[in-house]
């Protein structure tokens, strides 16, 4: 007498090998990164990069320049905030002393349409940090916004 049941259905190789290779793409699929790749907002980001590292080569027209095909900011507000620039950074070297050079800190971001980009410029024996508000319009990504000064609570909190 046999005591041993045999099993009444089996599973061919073929469907072990499906059912492996389903799971096998479900757990892949799951594992990927779902966010996608904003190249106007890449463009943007590097734009501000770009800026700061003229503006710490005291390129500071070549860096405005850069801004003004950039944002909905008035050329002629740029072109102010050029004579102010060279004014305050003469003054800023005198008791900073060298502009050395910079880094980016942080973006804080709203969804998929507004980012705050932060940098601070190092010199020899003080900082300041500047900001880039950007906005995603309807025209793709614009700078609406850029500042600095000597405040990092913004960055603090």
């Amino acid at each position: 007498m046999n005591f041993i049941k045999k099993p009444t259905h089996s599973l061919s190789k073929s469907s072990i090998y499906l059912t492996i290779a389903f799971f096998t793409l479900i757990l892949i699929a799951c594992g990927q990164k779902t966010q996608s790749v904003d190249k106007g907002k890449e463009r943007l980001d590097k734009v501000c990069d770009t800026f700061m590292e003229l503006f710490t080569e005291n390129k500071t027209k070549a860096a405005l320049r850069l801004i003004k095909q950039n944002t909905v900011i008035s050329h002629s507000t740029i072109d102010t905030l050029q004579l102010t620039i060279d004014s305050q950074m003469n003054n800023l070297t005198r008791v900073y002393g060298k502009m050395l050079s910079y880094e980016f800190i942080t973006e804080k971001k709203i969804k998929d349409f507004y980012a705050k980009r932060f940098y601070v410029v190092k010199f020899d024996v003080y900082y300041l940090k500047f900001d880039f508000t950007l906005y995603k319009s309807t025209n793709g990504w614009t700078i609406t916004n850029f500042k600095y000064n000597e405040e990092l609570n913004e960055l603090l909190n």
